[in-house]
């Protein structure tokens, strides 16, 4: 069920921080490199949930 949430993000992301535009000035391509780290990041912490504070949790309990 994660995955279906981050592809989109993921895609989204790669798309935009790939996209290059001519008529763009230099800070709309800065914005859009931005944006495109920030939905690569944003599906990057969904699909990692919180499987690693678990793994933490149980470490520790051992």
């Amino acid at each position: 069920m994660k995955w279906f949430l981050a592809i989109p993000f993921l895609l989204l992301g790669s798309f935009l921080f790939s996209l290059t535009i001519d008529q763009m000035g230099n800070i709309g391509h800065i914005m859009m490199k931005l944006l495109g780290f920030g939905c690569i990041y944003m599906g990057d912490l969904i699909v990692k949930g919180k499987r690693g504070d678990k793994a933490i949790e149980k470490r520790a309990n051992n």
